[in-house]
């Protein structure tokens, strides 16, 4: 299993789906033991969709799964929605 900062270095490689199948599996083992790390993936998997939605050519509505994520975050924050 990784440690953190292994899991750290391959986070994007693992959104992307380019790790092969015992790096995805190792890394996934250790996202079901370690909060911290499953919220940086978290962050990062936003973070590549806003920045895919910013980069379009259209100017499309955000999907469920990040107005969801936005939600969430401004309920966790104590922000009103």
């Amino acid at each position: 299993m990784f440690r953190c900062s292994e899991v750290a270095e391959r986070a994007s490689a693992l959104i992307d789906g380019e790790l092969g199948l015992w790096p995805r599996w190792n890394i996934r083992l250790h996202l079901a033991m370690c909060r911290g790390c499953r919220a940086f993936v978290g962050q990062m998997r936003i973070t590549r969709d806003l920045a895919a939605l910013a980069g379009a050519a259209q100017d499309p509505l955000p999907s469920a799964e990040i107005e969801a994520a936005l939600a969430r975050r401004r309920i966790q924050s104590g922000r009103p929605s």
